[in-house]
């Protein structure tokens, strides 16, 4: 590790681990490690989903092929406020997306600003090719923790067979003008990631996609693809793979499903019902980023206090079933569990 990126870390932890984050997390790991389903905590993170609306059409997302089974807009910065003032105390990280691209919300440094005032460490993850003018240097100015770049493809070709609607060579163009806002600014803060999704059509290109985030001067992340994202939790993986087989990667460093036994390759457990919170745009609340629809809500932030909804029914019936506890009362999470769990 090197000075700059130590200096860093110590800078993130002083200014974000107050003495009360620290002592709820204190009593996050000790309700999780005795597995409670009632809890007297609040979440230690976040994802505000403020607008499920995009500029691309990608085929595995339930934004980009027009799923309305979520109601679509932005949230309001009023109440973004109100959700802040409520969860910034306990809060060690925050996400602005999840099923939109938060660069077509005209409040994003705002909101950014508003959480950063109240030492929130915050992280957006971007398509990248609606930078208008000045957002750059506004983006970079906010010092922000985090950006993640999606780009699954390291040629133009390869880029829009996934990223349909979008533009390989305005992306690159648009990273390097982040890159020197970053650089003009003296934002030593703010880590860039490359965001790279291995799918069937782009495998060939892992070695590419490292040479280009060398080249850029960015970092790299590279991820397993997700099935259909709105379905994946409410179906077996053998589902999964009759349906979207095409998209699946062959080389099994990145497949995640184990394709002679038609199941997910590894079975994980879940932690975000203690951990996180997701709320969506007009206020819905979900027990993780992988839930789409408004139906699976377990209640809205704008209508009931977040700390009713956070030990409501459907939060301790969800948080018994992963704990194998006797709970009949079903959820989303009832589902996703019998499913294997989400393959992330």
């Amino acid at each position: 590790m090197n000075l700059e990126r130590l200096r860093n870390k110590l800078l993130f932890f002083r200014q974000t681990f107050t003495g009360r984050r620290l002592f709820n997390l204190a009593l996050q790991t000790v309700q999780v490690a005795l597995g409670h389903s009632r809890l007297c905590y609040y979440p230690s993170r976040l994802t505000i989903d403020i607008g499920n609306i995009c500029n691309l059409r990608c085929p595995l997302c339930p934004t980009g092929r027009g799923d309305r089974s979520a109601s679509r807009g932005f949230m309001k910065i009023e109440d973004y406020r109100k959700v802040i003032d409520t969860l910034a105390p306990f809060l060690t990280h925050l996400e602005l997306h999840n099923w939109g691209e938060p660069l077509l919300h005209r409040d994003l440094v705002a909101m950014i600003s508003y959480a950063k005032d109240r030492r929130i460490p915050v992280s957006i993850s971007t398509n990248l090719t609606v930078l208008e003018e000045g957002l750059a240097e506004d983006l970079m100015a906010s010092r922000l923790e985090k950006v993640f770049i999606s780009c699954d493809g390291a040629s133009p070709e390869t880029y829009a067979a996934y990223r349909r609607g979008g533009d390989f060579r305005l992306l690159i163009t648009n990273i390097r003008r982040l890159l020197e806002a970053k650089k003009e600014l003296k934002n030593n803060y703010t880590r860039l990631k490359l965001l790279f999704h291995v799918f069937r059509h782009n495998q060939h290109e892992v070695a590419k996609i490292e040479d280009l985030a060398r080249e850029l001067g960015v970092e790299l992340f590279i991820d397993r693809m997700r099935t259909d994202m709105a379905r994946e939790i409410l179906e077996t993986a053998r589902t999964s793979i009759e349906r979207d087989g095409e998209w699946i990667p062959t080389d099994p460093r990145f497949c995640p499903f184990d394709m002679e036994k038609n199941e997910k390759a590894k079975e994980t457990a879940c932690r975000d019902l203690w951990t996180t919170s997701v709320i969506n745009w007009d206020g819905k609340v979900f027990p993780c980023c992988s839930v789409y629809g408004d139906e699976h809500s377990f209640g809205n932030v704008l209508q009931r206090p977040f700390a009713a909804i956070w030990n409501n029914d459907e939060y301790i019936s969800a948080r018994k079933e992963v704990l194998n506890k006797v709970e009949k009362s079903p959820t989303i999470c009832h589902t996703c569990k019998a499913n294997g769990f989400r393959h992330l």
